[in-house]
């Protein structure tokens, strides 16, 4: 197999370039790593293309929510929530929180993690979901591991997705999640050896 690129260029939008580092996760699959936080002007670039693709697929629908996974596209969703003049957005929460009244959780097995992790969500993420209209919003989307937990969570509390929106897709080229469409910025691949 021919070798693989120690980093790989990812056009954000607005003139700006993350370049994405090489992260083999086991013996024979590597990742180009992409983290948003910290990056403001990745942040900025991202939520500007992005929200240019979610106008389009929404085409004069509205949500009413936003919720992403904790951690790495948290300021992404909250650019997002302002730019769209949203009172909220929900955090799918890695560890159930003492503040949170009665907390679920849902398994997940992402690509990035070695276990399986849960997805938390108190009463009041729920009072604020159920019955809405969501924008999923995500880093990467890869497997659809965290997408098919957190699908059937919120199908099982009345909630609907009306779009997922991530900064990238990757390894599969995800254009729609279980009749829900996907918009990106940017699609790559998976590393192998």
């Amino acid at each position: 197999m021919s070798e693989q690129p120690t980093s790989l260029p990812v056009t954000l939008g607005g003139g700006i370039t993350a370049g994405l580092p090489l992260q083999w996760i086991d013996d024979n699959t590597g990742i180009y790593s992409f983290v948003l936080l910290s990056r403001v002007d990745w942040v900025r670039a991202a939520a500007t293309s992005l929200l240019e693709k979610i106008d389009d697929a929404l085409d004069g629908e509205c949500v009413d929510v936003i919720l992403t996974p904790e951690a790495k596209a948290i300021t992404l969703a909250y650019e997002v929530a302002v730019r769209l003049s949203l009172n909220h957005f929900v955090v799918a929460r890695k560890s159930a929180k003492n503040y949170m009244s009665n907390p679920v959780g849902v398994d997940v097995k992402s690509i990035t993690t070695a276990d399986v992790q849960k997805l938390w969500f108190g009463d009041e993420d729920l009072e604020i979901l159920r019955g809405k209209r969501i924008l999923l919003i995500d880093d990467v989307v890869s497997t659809g591991a965290t997408l098919e937990a957190m699908f059937d969570f919120l199908k099982s509390h009345g909630c609907e997705v009306a779009l997922v929106a991530c900064v990238l897709t990757e390894g599969k080229e995800w254009t729609e999640f279980d009749g829900v469409p996907v918009v990106s910025i940017a699609h790559i691949p998976l590393a192998r050896r």
